[in-house]
């Protein structure tokens, strides 16, 4: 007489478990680092862009400065500065209006180091001219 064999009952994980385990694992921490690095370029984006906006500032400041100690004229000022490690081209168009003494400027602030010469900030204000 012979005895019945009995399966036996191993327990534990198969291999493609264990792939599909390892499979769903490389999936969260490649969408978790391409989330980090989008943040990452988004964090560098705002800082570009304050740090423009300030020289946006500066340069308008400067202008009105200069309003009220000699008189400004039409055309356009170019004034490159560095700041925050990056260097900047501040572009300001100063127009007349339909009113006396008073004048339109238009400043716009790009990363001079950057090939594309992408406009970071704008800022547009009225000057008077010294009265």
């Amino acid at each position: 007489m012979s005895l019945p064999l009995k399966a036996s009952h191993q327990s534990g994980f198969t291999l493609i478990e264990v792939l599909v385990a390892l499979l769903i694992v490389s999936l969260g921490i490649v969408s978790v680092i391409q989330v980090t690095a989008k943040h990452v370029s988004n964090i560098t984006e705002l800082e570009k862009r304050m740090l423009a906006s300030w020289v946006a500032s500066n340069h308008m400041a400067e202008i009105r400065h200069d309003a009220k100690v000699d008189n400004i004229r039409s055309g356009g000022k170019t004034e490159r500065v560095k700041l925050g490690g990056h260097e900047w081209r501040s572009k300001a168009k100063i127009e007349e209006t339909e009113v006396e003494k008073v004048f339109l400027v238009t400043i716009e602030v790009a990363d001079d180091s950057n090939i594309e010469k992408k406009v970071y900030a704008n800022a547009t204000s009225a000057v008077t001219d010294r009265l």
